[in-house]
């Protein structure tokens, strides 16, 4: 077996060259050029970021340029014959500082005077603006060597992402960013092949308005599997680094691949069954020997923080709506953060109907705590360590079904939060809410006021062992929310189940700020009270 150290894992490595250089394992995604060569000139593609969106723009680039040698033992040299040399003009916009529309602006002329010097063309006058000096390289270099040329248009959207709580930086930059891309329209016929990544899909902003619009493949499923790793993939490309890593734990190959997939797996992009493994936080693991929150490291936006800061949406409604493609393609908007949650990777695909879109859900263990790291400082006024230690706390009660050490942690933990964040117009939803952020983070199935015949129950936590369907009332008995549970029957639906279903109705004080009664009805139908000493108030 190899030893950890001489294998060369290209973690955020973003040169297709540079990984075949090195010799670094790679999981051939070349096939996908061929389809996409079959089937359209304009392509875009969303993803979140550190998904490989660059490598395979990187991987575009080396074919385009006829880089044989790169290919071989991949499946595209199989089918490949002619290997033919284009112009490539790849724009990175994550190397411009976008919050600068000035930058954003020097960074594009830069670009465009580097291709124009390198294919010879002549350069136009100072005067030029960005989008006349583009369309103009593209006409010489046509004339100039005969040749269509390839754009490569990497994280368009940084320009529009970075500043959009800026209105007079986002005009501007929209001001920049739609002539030039406009110019994929009026020169077409210079024109080889365009592909353009980014997270977003900004429709609303119309950037692709003056051009042909592109093929948003992004929710195709024939390109599920583009960026990410598949199970079978993983299995296949790293079999040794997965022996490694399951003797390091000291366990089975088969274990740590279900570890593996409980962490960094369950991304779902299209209506097809498949799911993808997030490849940095899965490279950074077989690295390090470790599995870490990689991802959340590193890929945290501030955009998405400050979304959920102003946002009034109720996160308890998450994976519990229908949504359409077009309202996961929406601007973000704080009334509606999904599609900003969709497209930054913090939610996936759970299920899809053809008639009434796509659910949605927390993709894997990783994420779940990067929105702990992310929500505890917002919803719960406590900080990220803090509500680790609570969440870890929490999952173990509820996997033990130890529900006594349960609720008192639970109760300690409000007793922690701000009284702002609890001071809400004595309104239930805040105390729901908090018990829901550590529910849901902690990996718990949660489900939230899940509608039935007969009502909808606050709150629904499934383990591997049991189910607890939970009632929440403010300044009223933890009697008559047990009895709501029971007189509606909200456990009907699981006595099938097989799994020990126990049900909970608590009670909270507004002017205490503590769930002052629980009640536990087990399965044998024995009540428990737990009841909860007065915690002082916190102002």
């Amino acid at each position: 077996m190899e030893e950890q150290d001489e294998i060369m894992y290209p973690v955020g490595w973003q040169s297709f060259e540079e990984v075949r250089k090195y010799n670094a394992p790679y999981v051939d995604k070349t096939s996908y050029i061929r389809k996409l060569l079959r089937t359209t000139r304009y392509a875009f593609l969303s993803r979140p970021r550190r998904f490989g969106k660059s490598l395979f723009i990187s991987t575009l680039e080396a074919f385009f340029l006829g880089k044989k040698e790169l290919f071989e033992g991949l499946r595209i040299s199989d089918t490949e014959t002619e290997w033919k040399r284009y112009p490539v003009l790849h724009f990175d916009m994550s190397r411009s500082e976008c919050t600068d529309p000035d930058d954003l602006e020097k960074y594009l002329n830069n670009q465009l005077g580097y291709y124009e010097d390198l294919f010879k063309v002549p350069k136009p006058s100072e005067s030029c603006s960005v989008g006349l000096r583009f369309g103009t390289l593209l006409e010489n270099i046509h004339r100039y060597n005969g040749e269509q040329s390839v754009i490569l248009i990497d994280e368009y959207d940084k320009g529009i992402v970075e500043v959009i709580n800026n209105a007079p930086a986002l005009t501007r930059n929209q001001n920049i960013l739609r002539p030039f891309f406009s110019q994929l329209k009026t020169m077409d016929s210079h024109i080889r092949f365009a592909f353009i990544t980014g997270v977003s899909r900004f429709r609303h902003y119309t950037l692709f308005s003056g051009m042909n619009n592109p093929d948003d493949i992004s929710f195709d499923p024939n390109y599920a599997a583009i960026c990410g790793f598949t199970l079978e993939e993983v299995k296949q490309t790293y079999e040794e680094s997965l022996k490694i890593l399951a003797k390091e734990y000291e366990t089975s190959v088969e274990d740590i691949t279900q570890r593996i997939l409980q962490k960094y797996d369950g991304y779902r992009f299209s209506r097809s069954e498949t799911h993808v493994l997030n490849p940095f936080g899965l490279l950074k693991a077989f690295k390090e020997c470790t599995l870490d929150e990689y991802w959340l490291m590193t890929a945290t936006s501030k955009v998405f923080v400050d979304f959920l800061k102003q946002s009034t949406y109720d996160l308890t409604n998450l994976g519990e709506n229908w949504v359409t493609k077009a309202q996961l393609s929406a601007l973000y908007d704080t009334k509606d953060p999904l599609p900003l949650l969709f497209q930054t990777g913090y939610l996936t695909i759970s299920d899809f109907d053809r008639e009434f879109g796509y659910k949605l859900k927390i993709p894997n263990g990783e994420v779940r705590s990067a929105l702990l790291n992310d929500l505890a400082p917002m919803y719960l006024g406590i900080s990220a360590r803090e509500s680790n230690q609570y969440a870890k706390q929490i999952r173990k009660c509820l996997e033990e079904c130890d529900l006594t050490s349960f609720v008192r942690i639970v109760d300690s933990m409000i007793a922690k939060v701000p009284y702002p964040i609890l001071n809400v117009d004595s309104n239930e939803d805040a105390y729901h809410l908090i018990v829901y952020s550590i529910c849901m983070a902690i990996g718990v199935n949660i489900r939230c006021e899940e509608p039935q015949a007969d009502g909808r129950p606050d709150l629904i936590a499934f383990t591997k062992n049991y189910i607890y369907i939970i009632e929440f009332k403010l300044d009223q008995s933890a009697k008559s929310a047990l009895k709501q549970i029971e007189d509606n029957e909200y456990a009907r639906p699981y006595l099938t189940d097989g799994r020990p279903i126990y049900l909970i109705g608590a009670s909270f004080s507004s002017e205490k700020r503590n769930i002052k009664q629980w009640l536990i009805q087990a399965p044998d139908g024995a009540v428990t009270n737990i009841q909860i000493k007065n915690n002082p108030t916190k102002k």
